[in-house]
């Protein structure tokens, strides 16, 4: 039969979760046209478009400016580093890293959410306030109570005059934008009736930016 000790080799197991990352390591490039500054791991990025601020101090997580690093690359970079982390942990490195493309992204070039207003019989209204920064929903499903929406700050909304029954949203940061879509998109709500019979809505048809760059 099996010995004891070859059973015992059997029965170990591999815990892949606790095993820990030395050094995780990612870097992000920095425009010529876009001025970054790190304090206390609160990042802030400067640009033609405007300014973003964002929190990273919630991880343990070294972010850092550097000319050039060791990769045969020339200009600015932001360095971020994790030590001794598992895996898990380690993934945040990545996250910081596509939060801080995205900024650089909003403060250049811009992003720009599009919704189109989807109605069977009763058609939706969209009435913008003047400085851009609120909507009203008015007669969703003939409805007459009317939905207001205040747009979150950064985001401003305005309806296009060359494409019919489509909303535009503004800014350099695609979370305030992402959030007011939701708030819009969640304000048309169907309540009890059958989603696959009253499809009535406004909808977010594409993500896009300002102006892209080649």
């Amino acid at each position: 039969g099996i010995n004891a000790e070859y059973m015992g080799i059997l029965l170990i197991k591999e815990d892949i979760s606790n095993m820990r990352v030395i050094l995780k390591e990612d870097f992000v490039q920095v425009p010529d046209d876009v001025k970054v500054s790190i304090k206390s791991r609160i990042v802030t990025v400067k640009g033609p478009r405007g300014e973003i601020t964002k929190p990273f101090n919630h991880k343990a997580i070294d972010i850092k400016i550097l000319d050039t690093i060791a990769l045969k690359k020339k200009g600015k970079f932001v360095r971020l580093r994790m030590w001794n982390a598992s895996y898990t942990q380690a993934a945040a490195v990545t996250t910081f890293k596509s939060l801080i493309s995205h900024m650089i992204t909003g403060v250049t070039e811009g992003f720009r959410y599009k919704m189109r207003l989807v109605y069977n019989h009763f058609p939706i209204n969209i009435q913008v306030a003047k400085n851009k920064n609120s909507l009203e929903i008015v007669n969703f499903l003939g409805g007459k109570k009317s939905h207001h929406i205040e747009l979150p700050a950064g985001a401003t909304g305005t309806n296009t005059t060359d494409v019919k029954d489509e909303l535009v949203f503004d800014g350099i940061d695609n979370a305030s934008l992402s959030l007011a879509c939701a708030r819009v998109n969640q304000a048309c709500s169907i309540g009890n009736k059958d989603d696959r019979k009253f499809l009535d809505g406004i909808f977010v048809s594409e993500k896009t930016l300002i102006e892209p760059k080649d």
